[in-house]
């Protein structure tokens, strides 16, 4: 009997046919049997019979079968083996006549029923261990496919405002394009807060090719979309839980597992630095990676992705992101690892566009999608260029839209030394370059002249990129007490970079336009459960744009909002838990 011809499925498969028949073998065959049978041969069947009754009272002990059905099976087998005795006299009274001719009685040789019994012993326990027969507190098998996680943070927030920033409503008094950091509300006054991180996250895997996953978090949609901090203090109320990530992974065999498509709104798809995307960024849309290993150690990689950003009912001009990145990871021996990635991305129709004419009023108001091209004061943060997309009628407070359209290269190249004096040095660079940038098309766009000539207030230059180093030490992660970490880091990031909703909110407290340092470390104060302090220090970048504010009066030398003072030191003191 081949083994694939057994298949079983739980302790009811088992009793009902593969038990009955094991008990009506020996009557069976100890009818058919030549007188000239063995004793050893009889003892054999008489110890299988023994062994089959055993292993049936063991699955009532265990509560896996009821008394009834066990007698049920043993009058099955009782049945069967009286029919096998009633067959074998009239086969033998019927085959008399040809009583000269030898008889032939189909005998199982020795080894043939060892290995039969192995097979059967084997699949029984595998299956008995998979399903977790006879254990009183067995869970379901579902859930030895589903992994329950998250994490826990408690910060305290320390921000240091220089006593020679510009006062906030000067930045707020802006009406007219070029403008920056139109929204700041506090340039001048120290603040301290606690804040709180929480995410729950359930993974399972459906089979070997589909996986998803689900992530709660705090902050909900008013932290924005690149933090899922909730800074704490309102009178006790209780505070809402946002969904975080909602996805589906499918692994198709087309590419022998090679391919994986990610579906809804999911962890980043691109290998990055948080000079890009944070930590707490997710995705909406879908994404594909595809990567392809020489050696343990050495694989390339190329990831799609198509994201949306926002949607329209009346209007063709939705807002997209779509990227594109290809790399490779390589082991230069001597446990040091080299992972290099070039990403490009296009958000698309995220650019502002002046309005030509007054919102629309009677029947029409309501029938187009008027300021879909706003830069929505939900998202923003500082540091970009803006326009006015008012019409030239207008006389209401200023909608803003971004002055650059925005299609980043990012070049990241990290470095991993897994034997640094005893420990783990990591090293990492990222820079970014918006090719975006065009003064032309912003002066079109925003129906004024952004003339490149440094003696005048409107004068916009290109301010385009970015640039990050890191250096880390210690472990890789903070799993048991006594692990360490401490890094030191370097950015540099002008203004029309990368968009400035979509950046960490430590660094400056969020947005572009920059040059700081951030050090910091962290401890394990238990398993699971560490400390971290950071510092992080930021100032304005000046564009060097200089205009005289009263014509032909030296002393009114001035210069852009995006170049004023405003320097921000941040120290952050956590205390983390993951489970």
């Amino acid at each position: 009997m081949p083994s694939s011809s057994l298949r079983f499925s739980g302790p009811a498969g088992l009793s009902a046919s593969l038990l009955a028949a094991l008990l009506a073998l020996p009557a069976a065959q100890a009818q058919t049997a030549a007188p000239a049978l063995a004793s050893s041969e009889a003892q054999q069947l008489a110890q299988l019979r023994a062994t089959t009754l055993a292993l049936i009272d063991a699955l009532v002990s265990q509560g896996l079968l009821t008394r009834e059905r066990a007698d049920a099976i043993k009058r099955q087998a009782e049945q069967a083996g009286a029919q096998a005795a009633h067959t074998a006299p009239v086969a033998t009274a019927a085959a008399a006549p040809e009583a000269a001719k030898v008889l032939r009685i189909p005998y199982v040789p020795e080894s043939t029923r060892l290995q039969m019994r192995e097979e059967i012993k084997t699949e029984v326990l595998a299956q008995a261990r998979k399903e977790r027969w006879g254990e009183p507190d067995a869970l379901p098998e579902w859930l030895g496919r589903v992994r329950v996680g998250g994490d826990v943070r408690a910060r305290a927030q320390k921000e240091y405002m220089a006593d020679s920033n510009v006062p906030a409503e000067i930045f707020r008094a802006q009406t007219s394009s070029p403008a920056w950091a139109p929204d700041l509300s506090n340039t001048t006054l120290d603040r301290q807060r606690m804040t709180l991180r929480a995410r729950l996250e359930v993974d399972a895997k459906l089979s070997d090719q589909v996986q998803t996953g689900l992530r709660l978090s705090s902050g909900g949609s008013s932290s924005g979309p690149t933090s899922t901090s909730q800074t704490l203090g309102n009178q006790f109320n209780r505070y809402a839980l946002g969904l975080d990530r909602a996805w589906l992974r499918w692994q198709p065999e087309w590419f022998q597992n090679k391919l994986a498509a990610d579906f809804g709104r999911m962890p980043n798809p691109f290998y990055s630095s948080d000079l890009s995307w944070p930590e707490d960024m997710a995705f909406d849309g879908v994404a594909a990676q595809l990567k392809h290993s020489f050696a343990p150690q050495r694989s390339v990689f190329a990831s799609l992705g198509a994201f949306p950003l926002e949607e329209f009912a009346g209007s063709t001009r939705d807002k997209w992101l779509f990227g594109g990145q290809i790399g490779g990871d390589i082991s230069l021996g001597g446990g040091a690892q080299l992972k290099l990635g070039l990403a490009a991305y296009e958000f698309r129709h995220i650019e502002g566009q002046r309005e030509s004419s007054p919102p629309p009023s009677g029947p029409r108001a309501g029938t187009g999608a008027y300021f879909s091209s706003q830069y929505p004061s939900s998202v923003r943060l500082k540091g970009n260029t803006l326009i006015n997309l008012n019409d030239p009628t207008s006389v209401a407070a200023p909608t803003w839209g971004l002055a650059s359209k925005f299609r980043p290269i990012n070049v990241t190249a990290g470095l991993t030394l897994e034997n640094f004096a005893s420990t783990r040095l990591a090293l990492s660079m990222d820079w970014i370059k918006n090719t975006g940038f065009s003064l032309s098309d912003i002066q079109a766009r925003a129906g004024v002249s952004l003339s490149d000539s440094r003696d005048k207030p409107n004068t916009l230059l290109a301010k385009t990129q970015a640039l990050q180093a890191k250096a880390q030490i210690g472990r890789a992660a903070l799993a048991r007490r006594g692990d360490w970490q401490a890094f030191a880091a370097f950015r540099f990031v002008e203004r029309d970079a990368w968009v400035d909703g979509f950046t960490d909110t430590t660094w400056h407290l969020g947005g572009t336009n920059y040059k700081g340092w951030s050090l910091g470390g962290s401890y394990a104060l238990d398993t699971r459960f560490w400390m971290n302090a950071r510092w992080t220090s930021t100032r304005n970048l000046d564009d060097g744009v200089r205009y005289l504010a009263v014509p032909g009066d030296a002393a009114s030398l001035s210069g852009n909002l995006s170049s004023a003072p405003l320097r921000i030191d941040v120290f952050q003191l956590d205390l983390n838990a993951r489970f």
